[in-house]
């Protein structure tokens, strides 16, 4: 397979700018996902990739190879899109043999690659129907299957699933997974879904209005988002963002006051926080548990078995939504009381980035206390 590297990619459409200036570094045999709201640019900078579109400025190299000004087929690169592009008349062999037509292959070779690629994707007994007989994962199957024959260097994947149903969409990203560790294969995927890019990806690009806000692993945007949007755009349910006013500042933390809530001290860095600054307390639902602290007017309660989704307003107005036992005795337009553990709490300043964490203390720092 193969490394990918984007240095300093950018792109404009006249005088809109949609990528600016993007630096990346996708490892071999890495499945990466681009996830990011509708017009984040990124299905613009997976076109880039492909080839489809020419980039204003930077560059792309695969394996060290300059592959900005190659053409598509030369980049050893295959695309699948969110639509199927298969042809109606031919059968699956067909479909999934037509780049190896194209190509001129001899048919024993032909032959074997398709074979190899049914094997996978377990389309063996399909071979001999044609695309309006099978179904919407089955006809994903077989584009993907197409791209397979090809021996690509990198596959990208152009919100291939966002036709497909809510149980199917569940399969196939699990088949989707299982692809990558067959083939062994660099995959980039594109899609709007932030459950997909957490179940699927080895690492996740966040894209922003054509920047990159955060790079990492899912847990590590889990736990560790570096801005307010990152922490809003991963996760579900969103997080919580309280807005909170600065009381006061020490070395073990910020102190915070809750609007509607609690006054809490926060074991974050302050750096040029002062007091009466505003900021937002970020809180994920699943770190709320029943206690006391924050007062919520319970007004819709989800309950989806071993977990009750509760959806509420705070006196003065932020709402607010906590993930709970799935018995619990809770009833819709009650006041419930919340708390959550300060570790848990992000803390985000007026321009929307995060305040580090306090480091805890080591072993060693405690004893020489």
């Amino acid at each position: 397979m193969a490394r990918l590297e984007l240095s300093h990619l950018t792109k404009s459409f006249g005088t809109a700018k949609v990528l600016h200036g993007i630096d990346l570094a996708v490892r071999d045999r890495e499945f990466v996902v681009f996830v990011g709201p509708s017009g984040c640019g990124k299905s613009t900078l997976l076109r880039i990739i492909a080839g489809l579109e020419e980039a204003s400025s930077g560059r792309i190299l695969i394996d060290g190879v300059d592959v900005s000004r190659a053409a598509p087929v030369d980049r050893g690169i295959s695309m699948v899109f969110q639509s199927y592009a298969l042809y109606p008349h031919l059968t699956v062999f067909e479909n999934i043999a037509f780049p190896l037509r194209v190509a001129r292959l001899p048919e024993e070779e032909v032959r074997q690659k398709v074979g190899r690629a049914a094997d996978i994707l377990q389309l063996n007994d399909k071979l001999h129907l044609k695309p309006g007989q099978l179904s919407g994962g089955q006809r994903q199957r077989v584009a993907i299957g197409r791209s397979i024959v090809r021996n690509p260097r990198v596959f990208l994947f152009d919100e291939p699933l966002s036709n497909l149903d809510a149980a199917l969409r569940g399969e196939m990203r699990v088949e989707l997974s299982a692809l990558q560790r067959d083939l062994d294969a660099t995959m980039i995927y594109v899609t709007h879904d932030q459950i997909e890019a957490m179940t699927m990806a080895h690492r996740i690009v966040v894209l922003n209005k054509g920047r990159i806000e955060q790079f990492g692993t899912p847990m590590e945007l889990y736990h560790h988002p570096a801005t307010r949007f990152v922490a809003t755009f991963i996760g579900q349910p969103n997080m919580n963002l309280l807005p909170a006013t600065v009381v006061g500042t020490a070395p073990d933390g910020l102190t915070v006051d809750i609007t509607g809530g609690a006054q809490i001290t926060l074991p974050v860095a302050f750096g040029d926080a002062k007091i009466g600054d505003t900021v937002e307390v970020g809180i994920r639902p699943e770190n709320l548990t029943l206690g006391a602290g924050l007062t919520m007017k319970l007004r819709v309660l989800e309950r989806l078995g071993g977990v009750a989704i509760a959806y509420g307003v705070m006196l003065g107005g932020p709402k607010i939504c906590a993930a709970l036992a799935g018995d619990s005795l809770l009833h819709e337009g009650e006041d419930i009381g919340l708390s959550f553990a300060p570790q848990d709490a992000h803390v985000f300043d007026a321009n929307g980035a995060v305040m580090p964490r306090l480091q805890a203390p080591s072993l060693a720092d405690e004893q020489r206390k």
